[in-house]
């Protein structure tokens, strides 16, 4: 009987960090980035706008009951607003990776040697997904501050009982999107050492050679 025998290509390394050929990367994520952070920013300065506009309503009307419904639902359409502000930071962020990353490569292959670039780290995966739960927990705070303002006439008690724990909610999105911007940050400076554990590497081999 025989015994396939597998062999395990080695991984490459870059100073401390895993490297991969650029030609093997998988899903190209500062491409969708490069087309997502408009349309964020647009859909947030509306968001921030139609909060303002409501905030406005409410200081000009004289009826208890419409004070208190614009402000169950103002609060989620302005935190709404930021989040999508704060996401299409995000995707910049995520624009500027790939911005480093084709930039790398570009100079390796001038100088004629193989292109390498970082084998996206823990970070790059966690910082998409924390901005994704956090606008997913501000647009769940928002349709509930909708129906907060929906029972405000029926039934005072329960639109008190929502707008209770909507607040600690909302917070949470944010810190969410909060804690994707820093981990985008901190990808940014992986890329960033890689590249200079690269051109080092590559001047010492050819200083070597």
């Amino acid at each position: 009987m025989a015994t396939a025998i597998t062999t395990r290509t080695p991984p490459i390394v870059v100073g401390r960090q895993r490297a991969i050929p650029r030609e093997r990367e998988g899903f190209d994520m500062p491409k969708m980035a490069r087309r997502m952070w408009p349309p964020m920013i647009l859909m947030g300065l509306m968001a921030v706008v139609a909060g303002i506009v409501a905030g406005i309503a409410q200081a000009n009307t004289s009826d208890a009951l419409d004070v208190a419904r614009l402000a169950a639902w103002t609060p989620g359409v302005l935190f709404l607003g930021i989040g999508f502000l704060l996401a299409g930071i995000t995707f910049l962020l995520a624009t500027v990776l790939g911005e480093l990353r084709d930039g790398g490569t570009k100079v390796q292959q001038r100088l004629g040697v193989p292109a390498l670039i970082l084998k996206r780290p823990l970070t790059g995966y966690l910082f998409p997904a924390a901005m994704m739960m956090g606008l997913m927990v501000l647009l769940f705070a928002a349709a509930f501050g909708v129906y907060q303002a929906s029972e405000v006439g029926s039934d005072p008690a329960l639109a008190a009982d929502i707008g209770a724990w909507l607040g600690p909610v909302r917070f949470g999105g944010l810190a969410l999107i909060f804690s994707g911007i820093a981990l985008a940050l901190l990808t940014i400076g992986k890329a960033l050492r890689f590249q200079s554990d690269r051109l080092s590497q590559i001047g010492r081999s050819e200083t070597s050679s």
